[in-house]
């Protein structure tokens, strides 16, 4: 845990992340990641199962395809053709889709339609990264067999498909939903307009069946709330894209209403739609990270508050940068299917499930997904608003090619931009910001800011001009309710930054203690 005041870096964060990924693999079995970790009972582990691969296979080349522009090139040659081996090795079935490989005599290995997602992101990964054209053929591949089994009924026939067909028909029809984001992906990649065709058919089938008209969600939604985050996020895309507000107004609902039971405003979000107590999930945290990314780019840049304020604070904090409090094991060697050597060590830099301040544990492709939706929010931090004039639409850290952004926040109220080109800088102001306590210098004169909409406004700057604009932060206390948790989290705030929050974990703190 790092002191609450630190800025943050979101490069640090996705090193970490990646540094994860490299350390998690079995390098014994062509990188072949390890799903599921003990952290906590000893002997601790991580082991083998049959969701490495395609699952986190694809969520991590995935990771490593988006994250090239944060942390730069990855120099890992092993890792990178270890995990195009086993992607491959899954899309090599006659009937086009990705295939688990872990299986037994009486219950062969099955092709999971929940996962096909990851394998067609893993697969754009590939021909990304590493140039290889049968990453291409197995994509189109895919996508072919995804129209032909979606054709009749807008979704698939059943959950999976093994020797015996479809099987599991009684599920949750979001299968199909979280797969829509995947599909523009590989349509801006490849050009191929029948993956958009298939996306407007996924989002319509969700939207007749799984949402209400304000957002509420209905049974055949199911209880996974990334399949649901992951669908808001892609409808919100898919509206972009289209050009059809409609999917972004549903997602707006959903996002507002249907899920809002099920979060916190720190970003802690609920593994399941059920009432009982449960796990948070980091994957849902990012996913509703990048689709109020999405929102504030289809004319509602409130949502980029949403954005920083779940990012800054839940996503961040679940990251696992101190693994001191696991026990390493003494004398037991790893095996085929479990690592017992070096948990801290290949631990270090995931994204864990949690409680609203502290520890459950760990799977992961969480990290894969936390990875994803940092990206995002990296990308969204400074946008272009035409020839000549950007926006800062979140208070973060990042270097642009037309603009240098240092935040200071929440160590202190200061923001500080350094032009690479003649340049109009509009900036989203927090809405928590006392428009009094906002001053601005420009090269160090003080002028007097212009305020505009949500944010403030400086006109035609020249290349190297350096601004700061300085606004006091004020701390409060609210008292957040997590669904399923008898007792209340009481959360001290400095401006939108968590600094302290009630409850404590044995393993890991997320936050300071509040007493």
């Amino acid at each position: 845990m790092k002191h609450p005041l630190t800025p943050i870096d979101l490069r640090e964060h996705v090193r970490l992340g990646i540094e994860h990924i490299r350390n998690s693999v079995d390098r014994r079995r062509d990188c072949r990641p390890y799903f599921r970790f003990n952290l906590t009972t000893p002997p601790v582990w991580s082991q083998h199962e049959d969701c490495d691969t395609p699952h986190t296979v694809g969520r991590f080349l995935h990771a490593l395809n988006v994250c090239t522009g944060i942390a730069g090139p990855l120099d890992d040659a092993e890792l990178l053709h270890g995990l195009r081996k086993h992607m491959f090795a899954s899309c090599a079935h006659e009937h086009g889709f990705a295939q688990d490989d872990v299986g037994t005599d009486s219950h062969p290995p099955l092709t999971v339609m929940h996962h096909q997602r990851e394998a067609l992101l893993g697969l754009i990964a590939v021909w990304r990264l590493l140039q290889d054209p049968q990453a291409e053929r197995y994509a189109r591949t895919l996508v072919a067999a995804m129209e032909k089994a979606t054709r009749v009924t807008g979704t698939y026939p059943g959950a999976t498909l093994g020797s015996r067909g479809w099987q599991d028909t009684n599920f949750a029809t979001m299968t199909s939903g979280r797969a829509v984001g995947a599909l523009l992906v590989y349509s801006r990649t490849f050009d191929d307009p029948l993956a958009v065709e298939l996306a407007l058919r996924f989002a319509r089938h969700v939207l007749a069946s799984c949402f209400g008209e304000n957002g509420e969600l209905t049974p055949a939604a199911g209880t996974h709330i990334h399949s649901i985050t992951g669908t808001v996020a892609s409808l919100a895309e898919l509206g972009l894209v289209t050009g059809q507000r409609e999917f972004t107004e549903r997602a707006r609902l959903v996002f507002d209403s249907g899920l809002l039971p099920y979060r916190t405003r720190t970003g802690w979000v609920k593994e399941g739609a059920t009432a009982h107590r449960g796990r948070g999930e980091a994957n849902c945290t990012a996913d509703l990270i990048e689709a109020a990314c999405l929102l504030g780019m289809a004319g509602s840049p409130s949502y980029f508050e949403d954005a920083d304020r779940m990012l800054r604070n839940h996503l961040l904090a679940s990251q696992m940068d101190d693994l001191s409090w696991v026990v390493e094991n003494e004398g037991m060697a790893n095996t085929d299917t479990r690592a017992y050597e070096g948990l801290r060590q290949r631990a270090r830099g995931a994204f864990c499930f949690a409680e609203p301040n502290g520890f459950h544990s760990y799977n992961s492709d969480l990290t894969g997904a936390a990875l994803q939706g940092i990206a995002a929010a990296w990308q969204h931090i400074i946008t272009r608003e035409g020839e000549g004039r950007v926006r800062i639409n979140m208070l973060l850290s990042r270097q642009h090619e037309d603009i240098r952004l240092t935040s200071l926040l929440p160590q202190e109220g200061r923001v500080i931009l350094e032009l690479n080109h003649p340049t109009t800088v509009s900036m989203r102001l927090p809405p928590w910001t006392e428009r009094q306590t906002v001053n601005i210098t420009i090269d160090g004169h003080a002028v007097t800011p212009m305020m505009e909409g949500d944010g403030l406004t400086i006109d035609a700057l020249r290349e190297g001009t350096r601004i700061e604009v300085t606004f006091a932060q004020p701390e409060f206390v609210t008292q957040e309710r997590a669904l399923g948790y008898e007792t209340p989290y009481r959360v001290r705030w400095l401006g939108n930054a968590v600094m302290a929050m009630s409850g404590t974990n044995p393993c890991m703190t997320l936050y300071p203690a509040l007493v």
